[in-house]
């Protein structure tokens, strides 16, 4: 379970509606675009989020840390960005980037190399070719984004710490199951 607010509630609903509706988009030549990119504070459930879109829609959820990706060698971070996303491509999936931010950070950055530059390049064209794979990438630091990565994504979702309605909901459903008055927590 995961408990959102009313507004990325509605939105997360949407996604998984629009995942269900591939077939009926795809007889009328719509393209599919089955990506979201979450981002907020660390802690806010962005992670738990991806877990419950990957039971929801009965699919494997294959997670990979953006920074696991890099490699210190010239060209490996691309490839293992390819061989990653291909891989997604070929098995269905829920395709689980965390820390995405390590290999989508804004070109230009000049703090940054040219290989991190390239390997945004090469991102783009990859998440360009996915198909049907629903990619769902998460980070806390959605600013440091290129804005073209950003274009990228049809849902984007900001994860903020749970508000009254979310922790209530949050706490009677861990007790559920013990006869506690719940007036306790007001």
């Amino acid at each position: 379970l995961v408990f959102l607010s009313n507004e990325n509630e509605k939105t997360v609903d949407a996604f998984i509606e629009y995942l269900h509706k591939k077939e009926k988009l795809k007889a009328v030549g719509i393209p599919l675009n089955p990506t979201l990119l979450l981002h907020g504070q660390p802690g806010t459930g962005k992670s738990k989020l991806a877990n419950f879109l990957a039971a929801k829609l009965d699919l494997p959820l294959v997670t990979a840390r953006a920074d696991a990706l890099i490699s210190s060698y010239l060209g490996s971070t691309s490839k293992n960005i390819r061989l990653l996303l291909e891989y997604a491509q070929n098995e269905p999936c829920v395709l689980f980037l965390d820390e995405f931010d390590a290999i989508a950070k804004a070109r230009d950055d000049k703090n940054e190399i040219g290989e991190l530059k390239r390997v945004v390049v090469s991102l783009l064209q990859n998440i360009d070719n996915l198909g049907d794979t629903v990619l769902v990438a998460a980070t806390n630091h959605v600013h440091l984004l290129d804005p073209a990565v950003g274009r990228r994504f049809h849902y984007k979702l900001e994860l903020i710490p749970p508000k009254e309605r979310e922790r209530r909901r949050l706490i009677e459903s861990i007790f559920q199951n013990f006869d506690i008055d719940m007036g306790v927590f007001d």
